[in-house]
């Protein structure tokens, strides 16, 4: 059985990969826009730049974490 410490650290890491593979997604979006527009360098660059995330924060990966635990801690 897990202990406490072990659940977080598990809920931690969900949460980082749950943002990883949304950043993974819309990187492939921004690519694929670019991609689409190839031809044309300054619409390439203006559909990448539409399209790029940003880098995921610690303070997000800590909400996405916070939003898992409700669920573990929630008595029923």
């Amino acid at each position: 059985m897990s202990n406490p410490y072990q659940i977080r650290t598990d809920i931690l890491a969900m949460a980082k990969e749950m943002l990883d593979k949304q950043y993974d997604n819309q990187m492939n979006m921004a690519y694929y826009a670019m991609d689409m527009f190839k031809e044309n360098a300054d619409e390439a660059l203006e559909a990448y730049q539409k399209y790029v995330p940003k880098a995921v924060t610690p303070e997000e990966i800590k909400a996405q974490a916070e939003k898992l635990y409700e669920f573990v801690s929630e008595k029923k």
